[in-house]
């Protein structure tokens, strides 16, 4: 049987993409949804230009 995981809020779409960004990076920077506010494990410097490249993908500063 296969697993469907369903998303149901834009935090946890938000969430996916920068996981994916941090990824790219390799700095061990983990991003997470609690209590509807987005939450980040790892190294702040790594985190906001995570964020920054995220934002630039939807035109965003």
């Amino acid at each position: 049987m296969i697993a469907i995981n369903t998303i149901n809020t834009n935090g946890e779409i938000l969430r996916k993409i920068l996981n994916s960004v941090a990824g790219k990076y390799n700095c061990g920077v983990s991003f997470s949804i609690n209590g509807g506010q987005l939450h980040f494990e790892g190294d702040r410097d790594c985190a906001e230009e995570i964020v920054k490249e995220a934002l630039a993908m939807f035109g965003g500063r």
